[in-house]
C-alpha cells in the first residue's frame, strides 16, 4: 500500500467527526416523515451541499477520467452550449418546484397522486430493477479505482479463502453507507452528506493546487495537443473521427438529458426535504457556484492523468501504470483504470490522500443516498399500495431498514458479478433507459400536461421497460446471439453484422435514444386518444383553493413585474437576497454562453481557429477562473451549510410530526390532508 500516515490522518479525522455526526443525528429520527424526508425541514445550502457531495462519488470521477482519456478538451465547449438549458431549468424550478408542491414523500408517490396506484407499483418496480443493475455496477467501480489507486494487490486471503481483493474493499464501504442510510434515514443522509461535501469543499482545492505547481501547462499543451487530425483533444470541431464521442454524441446526451431531468428517483430524499418548494428551488440555483471547485479539481486531475499516460517526461510512470495493469484481462476494465492508476503513482503525500477522501465521501454519500432510495422505493411504492392493512409506525420504520439491507446485499453481488463491456458513461445510460425511457415523459406530462392520462403513461413504462431490457440484452450477449443472426441473413447485412461480430454496432446511447423516443411517442399518443377529462392540477399541487397556508410564505408583494422577472419566475416568495442571488446567476451564465454562441458564430462565419487558442481559452474559463471561484465558493457554503444544518437541529426538536404522514394517497391525495 502506497498511502502514508499523512494520508491516513487526511481521511481519517473526517470520517471520524462524520460517523459520530450520524449518531447524533438519530435521536431525531422519531418517523416515517423523518427517516424519508428529514420531515421537510431543510435549508437551501443543507439540501445544495448534500446533494453535490454525491457528485464526487468515485463513479462519476471513473467515467470523467474514461471520457477525458478519449476526448480531451474537446467536449469542453459543446458542455458550455448544452449546460445553459439546464441551468435555465434550476433557475426556474422545473420539475423540483412542482414536485414539492405535490407534497410527496416519495418520487412514485406523485405518480399515484397524478395517475392511478398501479403506474406507481411499476415505475416503482421497474426503478429498482434498473436502478439495482445501474447501482451495482458501481461499487465494484469504487472499490477496483482504491485497490489501483493505492496500488494494493490484486488478490488477497481472507479465513483461507483467496479473492480479489475489491471484494472485501467493496464490502466494508457499502457496510458504512448502509451504516449512515439505517441510522437516522434521510436526516443522517442528508446531514453526513453535507458534511461530507463540507471537508471535499477544501480537498478539492488541496488536489487543484497541487496539480498546478507539480505539471507544467506545456506539458498539459504538448500532451493535449498530441491528437491526430479528426481526433483532436483540443479542438471542438475537429472531432469527425472519433467513433463514439463524437458530434452525434452531443446531440443525443443533451436530448436524453432533457428527457431524463429530475425523472430519477434516487435524489427524491433531497426534493422532499425542502422546508417549501421555494426553498428547494434556491438549493437548485446555488447548485450552478457548488459545483466550481469539483469542475476545477476534476479537470486538473484529468489533465495531469492524461498528461502523464502522454507525455515523454513522464515515462518511468507510464511503465509503472503498464506494469500495474498487465494482468487485467477485461479491455474495458482497463480503460477504466488506466487513468486512477497513474494518478495513484503521481500525487504526493498528503494530496494522495486528500483525493482519496474526496471520492472516499463521495462514494460513501452516493451509496447512502441510492440505498435510502432505492430501499424506501421497493417499501412505499411498491408493498404499501398492495398492503390490504397499513403499517404500525414503529413496524413501518423497521420495514424501511429492512428493505433498504436487502437493497445493499443485491447491489453488492450483482456488482461482484457484473463485468463491463462498454464505456461506463454508455453503460449507464442503457441501463437507466430501463426506467427513464418510459418514465422521462411520464414524469413531465404528470406535472405539466393536464391532458396525459393514466393509459399514456403505461404504454410509455411498458415501451421503456421492452425496449430497454432489449437493448441491454443485445449488448451483453452479442458475442452468441450475433453467429445466429449470421446464418439468417445475406448480402449487405451479413456482412455488416460479420464486421461487428464481438460488440454490438449501437452503443449505450444510442439505443437510449432509440427507446426514449419510442415511449415519448407511446405517451402522447395514447394520451390523446383516452383524454376524455382534464387533470385537476391545482389539487395535486395545492394552489388555488387547496394551498396550505403554512407552505406560502409571502416576503414580498409586489415581485415579478418587470419582464426579466416574470421570465425567471421571481415570486413574493423571493426575498432581497434572492433577487441579488438569481440575477446574479443569470446574467454570469447568459454572459459565457453569448461567448460560446461568439465563438461558434466566429468559426462558421470567419474560419477555424487554433488547436494553441482553444487549449489557452479552455484553460482561462475552465481551469483557472474556476479554481478561482472555487476558493471563494468554498468559504461561501461553510457559512451557508453551518447556518443551515443548525437550523436544522433546532427544527427538528420542535416541529409537529403526524403518523399518517407516511405516503399514503387516498383518492388522488394525501392520507392525512383531507381536511386541510
Amino acid at each position: 500500500m502506497n498511502l502514508t500516515w499523512l494520508d491516513y490522518i487526511v481521511v481519517g479525522i473526517p470520517l471520524l467527526v462524520i460517523v459520530v455526526s450520524s449518531l447524533y443525528m438519530r435521536r431525531f429520527m422519531r418517523s416515517v416523515a423523518d427517516f424519508l424526508a428529514a420531515s421537510r425541514c431543510a435549508g437551501r445550502y443543507l439540501i445544495c451541499t448534500a446533494a453535490g457531495a454525491t457528485g464526487a462519488s468515485v463513479m462519476i470521477m471513473i467515467t470523467a477520467l474514461e471520457m477525458f482519456s478519449k476526448t480531451g478538451f474537446s467536449m469542453r465547449f459543446w458542455d458550455s452550449l448544452t449546460l445553459v438549458i439546464f441551468f435555465f431549468f434550476g433557475l426556474v424550478g422545473l420539475i423540483g418546484y412542482r414536485f414539492r408542491e405535490t407534497r410527496a414523500l416519495t418520487f412514485h408517490q406523485f405518480f399515484e397522486l397524478r395517475y392511478s396506484r398501479g403506474v406507481r407499483v411499476f415505475a416503482s418496480f421497474l426503478n429498482v430493477f434498473s436502478g439495482v443493475i445501474n447501482f451495482g455496477i458501481q461499487p465494484a467501480v469504487g472499490a477496483r479505482f482504491f485497490v489501483y489507486f493505492c496500488d494494493l494487490p490484486e488478490r488477497c486471503s481472507i479465513a483461507g479463502v483467496t479473492l480479489p481483493t475489491f471484494v472485501p474493499v467493496l464490502v466494508v464501504l457499502m457496510g458504512v453507507s448502509l451504516y449512515f442510510s439505517l441510522t437516522g434515514g434521510q436526516i443522517s443522509v442528508m446531514v453526513t452528506d453535507c458534511l461530507e461535501g463540507v471537508f471535499s469543499s477544501v480537498f478539492y482545492l488541496v488536489v487543484a493546487f497541487f496539480v498546478v505547481f507539480s505539471i507544467s501547462v506545456s506539458q498539459m499543451k504538448d500532451a493535449l495537443l498530441s491528437g491526430v487530425p479528426g481526433d483532436s483533444f483540443i479542438d471542438p470541431f475537429d472531432i469527425g473521427n472519433k467513433t463514439d464521442f463524437n458530434g452525434w454524441f452531443v446531440v443525443f446526451a443533451l436530448l436524453l438529458n432533457i428527457y431524463y431531468y429530475r425523472g430519477n428517483a434516487w435524489i427524491q430524499g433531497f426534493a422532499a426535504a425542502a422546508k417549501t418548494a421555494h426553498e428547494g428551488r434556491m438549493s437548485s440555483i446555488l447548485g450552478n457556484w457548488r459545483s466550481q471547485g469539483s469542475i476545477a479539481m476534476t479537470l486538473l486531475v484529468s489533465i495531469a492523468g492524461f498528461t502523464i499516460l502522454h507525455h515523454a517526461d513522464f515515462a518511468a510512470q507510464q511503465a509503472q501504470v503498464a506494469e500495474h495493469l498487465q494482468h487485467l484481462g477485461n479491455s474495458q476494465l482497463v480503460t477504466q483504470m488506466r487513468m486512477p492508476t497513474a494518478l495513484g503513482v503521481f500525487l504526493a503525500p498528503g494530496v494522495k490522500g486528500a483525493f482519496c477522501a474526496v471520492l472516499l465521501f463521495g462514494l460513501l454519500a452516493a451509496q447512502g443516498v441510492q440505498l435510502h432510495g432505492y430501499g424506501a422505493t421497493i417499501l412505499q411504492d411498491v408493498i404499501m399500495p398492495l398492503r390490504q392493512t397499513p403499517f404500525t409506525p414503529r413496524a413501518h420504520l423497521w420495514a424501511l431498514k429492512v428493505t433498504i439491507v436487502l437493497v445493499a446485499v443485491l447491489v453488492s453481488g450483482f456488482s461482484v458479478w457484473f463485468k463491463p463491456v462498454d464505456y461506463l458513461v454508455m453503460l449507464v445510460t442503457l441501463v437507466g433507459a430501463i426506467y427513464l425511457g418510459g418514465v422521462g415523459l411520464v414524469c413531465w406530462g404528470g406535472l405539466y400536461w393536464k391532458k396525459g392520462t393514466t393509459a399514456g403513461a403505461w404504454t410509455a413504462l411498458v415501451i421503456g421497460m421492452v425496449l430497454g431490457v432489449g437493448g441491454n440484452v443485445l449488448q451483453q450477449f452479442w458475442g452468441q446471439l450475433n453467429p445466429l443472426l449470421l446464418k439468417f441473413t445475406g448480402g449487405g447485412w451479413h456482412d455488416y453484422l460479420a464486421a461487428h461480430a464481438d460488440k454490438l454496432p449501437l452503443n449505450g446511447q444510442q439505443l437510449s435514444i432509440i427507446t426514449a423516443g419510442t415511449a415519448a411517442v407511446g405517451y402522447v399518443g395514447v394520451s390523446l386518444l383516452t383524454c376524455r377529462r382534464n387533470f385537476d392540477m391545482d389539487r395535486m399541487l395545492h394552489r388555488g383553493a387547496w394551498r396550505i397556508a403554512s407552505e406560502d410564505v409571502v416576503v414580498n408583494a409586489s415581485a415579478g413585474k418587470s419582464f426579466l422577472s416574470r421570465f425567471l419566475q421571481i415570486d413574493q416568495h423571493f426575498t432581497r437576497g434572492d433577487k441579488i442571488l438569481t440575477y446574479g446567476t443569470f446574467g454570469w451564465t447568459v454572459f459565457w454562453t453569448a461567448v460560446s454562441v461568439g465563438i461558434l458564430l466566429w468559426t462558421l462565419l470567419v474560419g477555424r481557429l487554433s488547436p494553441e487558442w482553444w487549449f489557452d481559452y479552455t484553460m482561462l474559463t475552465s481551469v483557472w477562473l474556476t479554481l478561482g471561484l472555487g476558493v471563494v465558493v468554498a468559504v461561501w457554503f461553510f457559512i451557508g451549510a453551518t447556518r443551515d444544518l443548525l437550523e436544522l437541529f433546532r427544527t427538528l426538536k420542535t416541529v409537529e410530526r403526524s403518523d399518517a404522514d407516511d405516503g399514503t394517497v387516498r383518492d388522488h391525495h394525501n392520507a392525512g390532508e383531507e381536511g386541510k
